[in-house]
């Protein structure tokens, strides 16, 4: 009997491990897919722009302190616990941030899926080249998992489907 149950401990113990990517491996990852987006971007902006992305993330993730589970991360907001940490605060400060850059070659913007919906609404931040076209773009999601930034073409993430939000309170 102790037998079985200490191998049980052991298996929920080894179900804990996992590998979360390094700050540098998304920032290689981002940047590598900022120079697919347009030939015309040079390999330095690129890399600017990632690392930029990368730093500024980390400072949001401490300025928010986060808690692992992004639903319950929100219930606490919700009834009052935690301040800031809605997928739309993400994104907006992202944004706020970004579209004060000059980053040429880029287009920097805010996304949704499911808009309007309670329950099922996500927002999160996007990047095209100059020409805006945001199927083609890239998505940085800081909110879908704390531990690790979701980045990837927006075509490509199959969660969501992405639309251009036009509107939104910060930018009043």
């Amino acid at each position: 009997m102790f037998r079985y149950i200490f191998s049980i401990i052991i298996l929920l113990l080894s179900l804990g491990c996992s590998y979360i990517p390094s700050p540098q491996n998304k920032q290689d990852n981002l940047y590598n897919l900022l120079l697919t987006l347009d030939s015309n971007i040079s390999k330095d902006t690129a890399k600017k722009l990632s690392t930029d992305i990368i730093s500024f993330s980390t400072k949001l993730k401490h300025d928010y302190q986060p808690i692992i589970e992004p639903h319950f991360n929100n219930f606490l907001i919700n009834i009052g616990l935690k301040k800031r940490g809605l997928c739309y605060e993400w994104s907006d400060a992202l944004y706020l941030h970004f579209i004060k850059q000059h980053y040429q070659n880029f287009r920097f913007h805010l996304i949704v899926s499911h808009q309007g919906e309670y329950w099922r609404e996500h927002n999160a931040f996007a990047i095209t080249n100059s020409n805006n076209n945001i199927s083609k773009g890239i998505i940085i999601d800081l909110w879908r998992d704390i531990d690790n930034i979701y980045i990837n073409y927006i075509f490509k993430d199959t969660s969501y489907q992405w639309k251009r939000r036009e509107k939104r309170e910060c930018f009043r």
